[in-house]
């Protein structure tokens, strides 16, 4: 749970960053194009890591409740005979 604000923070903060960056480049022609770049890949990885570790909560929630709808069949199984 914690790792996952932790991740959704830096998203958020990388995000803004990046934004920063690209209006910067637009208006002021500072920033190099590596470093947008960077940013911006930096800011798709976490968001990816963030999204994966969610896949991985949710796969086991399911494999969990199949489990237990399994557990409730063969119960009912056991009680009809």
């Amino acid at each position: 749970m914690l790792k996952r604000k932790i991740l959704d923070i830096l998203f958020w903060v990388l995000l803004i960053i990046l934004l920063t960056l690209i209006i910067w480049r637009v208006f002021g022609n500072s920033p190099t194009d590596l470093s947008i770049i960077l940013t911006a890949t930096l800011t798709l990885l976490l968001k990816l890591w963030a999204m994966s570790d969610e896949l991985k909560e949710f796969k086991h929630e399911v494999r969990f409740s199949f489990h237990k709808v399994k557990e409730d069949i063969n119960q009912l199984n056991k009680k009809k005979r």
